[in-house]
């Protein structure tokens, strides 16, 4: 498992790791940490509660949710406008994103023994279950409120449907793919934004978390940590 996430994630860093680094940032940066407002643009899985520390370092208690299924920022400019107006006075923000794909312990992308799972189970499942229906060319219908989100998902990959299953290992294409398109939308609602807040800093900190079997530590391979100045 760890030579397999060393070689396809070559800036993969245990959660721990990543934890320390990000308040190392903060306090070189002079913030208090409880000034601090945190939010993520995960994939709603459960299995990307990863930061419990940060709820009683930051401000919150815990983080706004800005993403949903398969990590894309579903919550839009709506979402991103009430995140940013509880910034606290002479604070900061921080929003961790990106998308997630299981590794279990003996190397499998797309995978992970889960805790009293008798046998692993899909992640990202999104991601997975869209690749499934590239096969098949059968996309959920956009306007199908009660499964819109994996909808939008099917879309977005669909764009890349050749490149997918052509890979060697399409659940690993697409969710680099995934990377991608939260980093470029999550940029262009902060774009759409920006002019309408001022006086504080905004701290990106985008990668793919690395899901592995339920004994075994996460890792996040960091591809973007970008401050942002309002």
């Amino acid at each position: 498992m760890y030579t397999t996430i060393s070689e396809h994630f070559s800036s993969a860093q245990s959660i721990t790791d990543l934890k320390t680094q990000l308040i190392t940032e903060l306090v070189k940066r002079n913030y208090k940490l409880q000034s601090v407002l945190w939010g993520t643009s995960f994939c709603s899985d459960e299995v990307n509660n990863l930061f419990s520390p940060f709820y009683d370092l930051f401000a919150g208690p815990g983080p706004f949710h800005l993403g949903g299924i398969s990590g894309l920022p579903f919550s839009g400019i709506t979402g991103m406008n009430a995140f940013l107006s509880h910034v606290p006075k002479h604070g900061a923000a921080m929003i961790l994103y990106g998308p997630h794909i299981g590794v279990s312990r003996d190397g499998t992308f797309g995978q992970v023994q889960r805790q009293n799972q008798s046998s692993p189970t899909t992640c990202c499942g999104s991601l997975v279950a869209a690749i499934e229906s590239l096969k098949h060319s059968d996309l959920k219908p956009m306007d199908n409120l009660l499964d819109y989100q994996q909808a939008r998902v099917q879309q977005h990959l669909y764009q890349h449907r050749d490149e997918i299953l052509e890979h060697s290992n399409p659940i690993r294409k697409a969710t680099n793919l995934t990377y991608e398109a939260i980093h470029h939308k999550l940029l262009k609602i902060i774009d759409e934004i920006k002019k309408r807040r001022q006086h504080f800093e905004l701290i990106l900190v985008g990668g793919v978390v690395i899901n592995t079997d339920w004994t075994i530590e996460d890792y996040f391979d960091l591809r973007n940590l970008e401050f942002i100045r309002f």
